[in-house]
């Protein structure tokens, strides 16, 4: 079972965004995804609820409660008994002895930000603690910068400044553009459910299309995770 957890020191970086969205590319080849909730504002479990509700959960997924060490030990026992194909870790704000030990047992790590100062300061800060905490117990694990709500158009020149100052550092392919479809997927669903679905009513196919671009995102997001898991 391979880990990818997604860290951020910063409330609303888009951290649960991002594995809702890589727990919908995976689960649309095939695979089974364990969830693990470290955040306890237990977002991930609102999503479920929401999706059961609207008949658009994949029963090939499932979130565990894993906020605090005992119950995360206990999340991937029964995760890698069950032989999940993932497991996905969303971390809680700040650092802690959870944190630390959900980074380093990752598979790959993931370190979102929008492209705002404030924002890049705090994945700058995230990148930064990740790396001596890595160095200090002598791993490696692959790292890499996703870039969120970035607009579709033109970039201002503070995003544009923002976003080459971020070339630095290990990115994702593509980033994440601002689309509606992955504002409404906590309370919709899993998108490769919801696009089943639209599809399916002809009163609804006129919005399909962009529903069918933000998929295609995140199964490039998904593409580059599993070829960095590969490598």
């Amino acid at each position: 079972m391979k880990l990818v957890t997604c860290c951020s020191f910063k409330g609303g970086a888009g951290k649960t965004t991002a594995l809702m969205g890589l727990c919908s590319a995976f689960a649309t080849l095939g695979k089974t995804v364990a969830l693990f909730e470290a955040d306890e504002n237990r977002p991930l479990t609102r999503w479920k609820e929401n999706a059961l509700h609207r008949d658009a959960w994949d029963p090939h997924c499932e979130v565990f409660a894993a906020d605090d060490l005992p119950l995360l030990e206990a999340a991937y026992e029964e995760a890698e008994g069950r032989k999940f194909d993932y497991a996905l870790a969303d971390t809680h704000g700040g650092s802690s002895e959870l944190n630390n030990t959900i980074i380093a047992s990752s598979s790959f790590l993931l370190v979102p930000t929008m492209l705002t100062p404030l924002d890049v300061d705090e994945a700058l800060a995230t990148y930064r603690y990740i790396i001596e905490l890595l160095m200090g117990e002598n791993l490696v694990i692959p790292t890499a910068i996703l870039r969120q709500r970035v607009p579709v158009g033109r970039l201002t020149t503070s995003q544009t400044a923002v976003s080459e100052m971020l070339n630095a550092l290990p990115l994702t392919d593509a980033p994440m553009h601002e689309r509606d479809a992955f504002a409404a997927m906590k309370e919709r669903g899993m998108l490769h459910l919801t696009i089943r679905k639209i599809d399916a009513d002809p009163a609804l196919r006129l919005g399909l299309r962009n529903l069918l671009v933000a998929m295609e995102e995140l199964q490039q997001l998904g593409r580059f995770v599993n070829g960095a898991l590969e490598r």
